[in-house]
């Protein structure tokens, strides 16, 4: 290359326009998008992300990393696409903020009744329960145990410690001291009253509904006439329960046994009741 022709590359190059240098801006980090509505169905109810909890509305929808924290004789529904979660009062529940969505229970009842397909997986200190079909789990801060009733279709529970497979009708309590052990359902309660002849009530009095059972305390529903909405979840120390007859119509209702352990047994056969205008 003669000098005059190197001059002249090294001439163009420097009058080269330099290349842009494009800093592009980190797109923004988008929350994840509601997967349940959350109704109220008695007492009051916080919503959470983190450590911030704040006062909820009696409608609003729920996304994953966000949890729920119930007063004690509250309770409240979600309603997924395929399944409904109540929970009971005093609890702390929340939604996993990740691909695989699962319930995390920090204390208290919740039941999973999945209308198709499978529950989602439900995380405890103890272990954590999946299946298909309709399951109570429940968790104390007290005893550090997590308590699961299979009430229809099939569950395993798994923990550190092992595995057991549940059936309908079969129950579990998992500990940190050991393996989970699989434990007979209490019997459900009898005797109910009102029972499959309605009483009827006036709107605004209280329905005063009775049972008889050998445990202590109980679990309480009622529901739809067609039996597919919960209007009122309590549990209860004795055998009776007087609940607020706020709207008109016939309504079931059924009770549980909760043993000396904490695990609750199947539902009693439904009595009935019939709200009706003054």
């Amino acid at each position: 290359m003669t000098p005059a022709l190197g001059a002249a590359l090294l001439a163009l190059l420097a009058a080269a326009p330099k290349p842009k240098v494009v800093v592009s801006k980190p797109a923004p980090v988008l929350a994840p998008a509601p997967v349940a509505s959350v109704r109220i169905l008695d007492g009051t109810l916080q919503r959470g992300r983190g450590a911030s909890w704040r006062a909820a509305d009696r409608d609003f929808r729920i996304s994953p990393g966000e949890s729920l924290r119930t007063s004690a004789g509250g309770s409240a529904l979600l309603t997924f696409p395929w399944m409904h979660i109540l929970v009971g009062g005093d609890a702390v529940v929340g939604l996993t903020p990740s691909t695989v969505l699962s319930v995390t229970l920090e204390r208290g009842r919740v039941q999973e009744r999945a209308t198709a397909g499978d529950i989602l997986k439900v995380i405890t200190k103890e272990g954590e329960v999946r299946g298909r079909g309709d399951v109570v789990v429940t968790r104390s801060d007290e005893t550090a145990e997590t308590r699961v009733s299979a009430l229809s279709g099939w569950f395993r529970v798994r923990s550190p410690r092992g595995m057991v497979s549940l059936d309908a009708g079969q129950g579990a309590i998992v500990s940190a001291a050991g393996p989970p052990e699989i434990v007979d359902l209490p019997a459900p309660p009898t005797g109910l009253d009102p029972g499959s002849d309605p009483r009827y009530v006036e709107q605004g009095r209280p329905a005063r509904l009775l049972w008889s059972g050998p445990a202590s305390r109980y679990q309480a529903h009622v529901l739809s006439l067609a039996g597919d909405e919960v209007v009122v979840s309590r549990q209860v120390e004795g055998r009776t329960l007087e609940v607020p007859a706020r709207w008109l119509g016939t309504f079931q209702w059924r009770v549980s046994s909760i043993d000396a352990r904490g695990v609750e047994g199947p539902p009693s056969e439904p009595g009935l009741f019939c709200v009706v205008e003054k």
